[in-house]
């Protein structure tokens, strides 16, 4: 297993342009989001190596995930990201599998954490991890139903006080950060950082990656 990476903080102005400069591809959008996935190959972004993982490639504007033995994803191939005070969001549709399509590993600070859609038989919603309990143990928990062939929406919102989760418009997770222990689950998903998407015995398609640095 690699080690976790040195992310480097960036707060300034000009984090967009680093990030871009970073990701070699990629732009800014009207709104300010910076584009993390450029719709056409997977420039910034490595194929994490996990064992068992299936096949990745782009097509029609999309990241195609086939289904792989356990999980497989990709994570971003930089250091250059935020730390808290950001929105990262991205759409996800599943084809077929009955597990999460569209897990995503985000820094917190010091840490990393993962927002799990459609997890443990593909109806648990939450994060992993919390006081080390994963998402279908601790408070975040939630229960939603995913269809095959639609596109969902996900966001994830980091500060330094919370962390807070969509899926499409409705609010899924808000965390409260004091005295609480965030870590990853132990295990493959630590190749994820420092931010990662993947999908559990599932086929995916993802698009629309963005990041955006929030005021704070």
């Amino acid at each position: 297993m690699k080690p976790l990476k040195r992310i480097f903080e960036s707060r300034s102005a000009g984090f967009a342009g680093l990030l871009i400069a970073a990701l070699g591809a990629g732009c800014i959008t009207p709104d300010g989001d910076t584009e993390l996935f450029n719709g056409t190959d997977l420039s910034g972004w490595e194929i994490t190596d996990f064992a068992g993982g299936g096949a990745i490639e782009v097509k029609n504007g999309e990241i195609h995930v086939a289904m792989g033995e356990l999980i497989s994803g990709i994570n971003l191939a930089h250091e250059i990201i935020p730390r808290t005070n950001y929105e990262l969001s991205a759409e996800a549709m599943k084809l077929d599998g009955n597990d999460f399509f569209c897990g995503l590993t985000f820094p917190v600070g010091e840490t990393f954490a993962s927002f799990i859609p459609g997890g443990w038989g593909g109806t648990v919603v939450g994060i992993s991890s919390i006081d080390g309990m994963d998402a279908a143990e601790n408070e975040t928990a939630t229960f939603k139903n995913f269809k095959n062939n639609e596109w969902y929406r996900f966001r994830v919102r980091v500060t330094p006080d919370k962390i807070q989760c969509w899926v499409d418009d409705e609010m899924v997770v808000d965390l409260l950060l004091e005295d609480r222990a965030i870590a990853l689950r132990p295990g493959p998903i630590e190749l994820s950082v420092p931010i990662g998407i993947t999908s559990f015995q599932t086929v995916a398609r993802i698009r629309n990656i963005r990041l955006q640095p929030i005021a704070h």
